[in-house]
Formats: structure tokens, C-alpha cells, sequence
């Protein structure tokens, strides 16, 4: 099977639950907890170490942290053998909650943590843009300097500053 297909089990999973945002909002802090962590990507994908060993890690770091069925899905996640993939089943699962909900998933980063109005401003330019919903996918990344960059499926909309001074470097070293 692959991360597509289990992505859409895993949402359809989700779904069914009575406290399925709570468990969305969980399972992907998860995900992205551990993506943005060499240690863990290198003990999750060490196929030397057991998939017990790896759950019963999972299990220390986050029992009192999530609900016990976000803690089952991470569980089967790492135990199906997708240690390897937890980026792209990040983003799919993203994408597949936001399609069930009938919206498109923007992918925003940006130098700043962006407030409610920002994010309420740019929900509104993006829909009337896209002619249908977002839901934001927000990421702070300090080595961008400022400005924003903005994903949904293959459009990128990229006003990061660190990616006009790239373009500046480039026209200036082609002189």
C-alpha cells in the first residue's frame, strides 16, 4: 500500500472519530514534531531497531500528550512501515481533511508567526484567488528574513525576501 492509500485510511479514520479535530490537530503536530527532528527520523528509520522498541518510544514521548487513538495512529503509522514517509503523510493527510471539508490546504511559510487577522486576510485574498475555501498549513521560518511564501498543490505564490535576494545573486553572478 502506498502513503496515499494509507493517508486516506488514516483520514477516514479520523473522521469517524466523535473528537476527530482534536485528533486531526494532534496527529499532525505529531507528525511534524517528529519531521522536524533529525534524532527521531534517524531512530524511526534505523530498520536495525525493532518496531516494538520504536513504539514503545512513541508510547514514553506521548501517552499523557494525546488522546490514546492519536497515539494508535502514530503507532500504526511507524509499525506499517512509513517511518521513512511521515513528510509526505503529513501533507497528505493535511490535504485530504481539508478536500473532506470541501476546502484547498495552503501551505504558508513565513519569517513571523502570522496573527488571526493576517490569517483571516490572506484566507480571504487566497479564496477569492482560488474561488473555493483554505485552510492554512502555517510554518514560522526565521531563515527566510521576511515575507511570505504560500503552496496549494503545485501553485506557489513566493514573496520571501530570501528568495529575491537569491534572484538578485543570480542575475548579478550571470554579469
Amino acid at each position: 500500500m502506498g502513503t496515499e492509500s494509507f493517508s486516506k485510511g488514516l483520514v477516514e479514520i479520523i473522521s469517524s472519530s466523535n473528537e476527530s479535530a482534536k485528533i486531526e490537530g494532534e496527529f499532525l503536530q505529531v507528525l511534524q514534531a517528529l519531521n522536524t527532528n533529525s534524532e527521531a527520523l534517524d531512530v524511526f528509520r534505523n530498520f536495525g531497531i525493532p518496531a516494538d522498541k520504536k513504539i514503545e518510544a512513541i508510547s514514553n514521548i506521548f501517552s499523557k500528550r494525546v488522546t490514546s487513538m492519536t497515539l494508535d495512529l502514530v503507532t500504526l503509522t511507524i509499525s506499517q512501515g512509513y517511518a521513512d514517509n511521515l513528510s509526505d503523510i503529513e501533507q497528505q493527510v493535511s490535504n485530504y481533511i481539508a478536500e473532506k471539508r470541501g476546502a484547498a490546504l495552503a501551505k504558508v511559510v513565513s519569517a513571523v508567526e502570522l496573527n488571526e487577522s493576517t490569517q483571516k486576510n490572506l484566507k480571504a485574498a487566497l479564496k477569492n484567488k482560488l474561488g473555493r475555501d483554505v485552510e492554512l498549513s502555517l510554518k514560522v521560518d526565521s531563515s527566510v528574513i521576511g515575507g511570505i511564501k504560500v503552496s496549494i498543490g503545485e501553485r506557489t505564490f513566493d514573496g520571501l525576501l530570501s528568495s529575491k535576494f537569491s534572484d538578485i545573486q543570480t542575475v548579478l553572478e550571470g554579469r
